[in-house]
């Protein structure tokens, strides 16, 4: 695991925001299970708001704001947190996520049937 900087502009000048470029595994499932709702596969729930917020509280390491707190990460400007996801979400993308949880509920659900 790396960090990665991004550069914004924060109170008047120029600052840099550190974040991580991978997750744990418990991290990853804890995002996940929070923003995919799989309760009905063929119309699967995607929660966005969650999925960026808690991705930026978990990925985000240093900053000219508090890491770790979803307060802080609310109150920022909408341009300044949106500089940070573009970055972020290029190492951090939903689908790539949920592409793992479905094979694994596919090898799950062929173990499950019977072999003909």
């Amino acid at each position: 695991m790396a960090t990665k900087t991004v550069k914004i502009e924060y109170n008047g000048k120029e600052e840099f925001v550190e974040f991580k470029d991978s997750l744990t595994f418990g991290e990853v499932e804890s995002l996940l299970s929070g923003s995919v709702d799989l309760s009905d596969v063929t119309k699967p729930k995607i929660n966005l708001p969650f999925y960026r917020m808690k991705l930026l509280t978990l990925c985000l390491v240093k900053a000219p704001f508090k890491v770790g707190d979803e307060t802080a990460i609310k109150m920022l400007n909408s341009k300044i947190a949106n500089t940070i996801l573009d970055e972020v979400l290029e190492y951090h993308p939903l689908a790539e996520y949920i592409e793992d949880w479905m094979a694994t509920f596919q090898k799950l659900k062929d173990q499950k049937e019977p072999s003909t």
